[in-house]
């Protein structure tokens, strides 16, 4: 019986060890997805097309409005 009781200790502590890495991974993936929109972001306002789509947007809620 203690045998068994070992058994299950070692195999829950597997398991929450397992999901504890799986969170982990988690938060590179996210890392990765939030470095790659600021990629984005900083090539729209270095090539000089932020001004461009503001005043697109602005057209387009101007259009809306009236």
């Amino acid at each position: 019986m203690l045998h068994l009781r070992l058994l299950k200790a070692i195999v829950e502590r597997k398991n929450r060890m397992r999901r504890g890495g799986d969170e982990g991974q988690t938060v590179f993936e996210y890392l990765g997805i939030i470095v790659i929109i600021a990629l984005i972001i900083a090539a729209i306002i270095a090539t000089g097309l932020a001004g461009d789509i503001a005043g697109e947007i602005q057209t387009v809620l101007d259009n809306i409005t009236s």
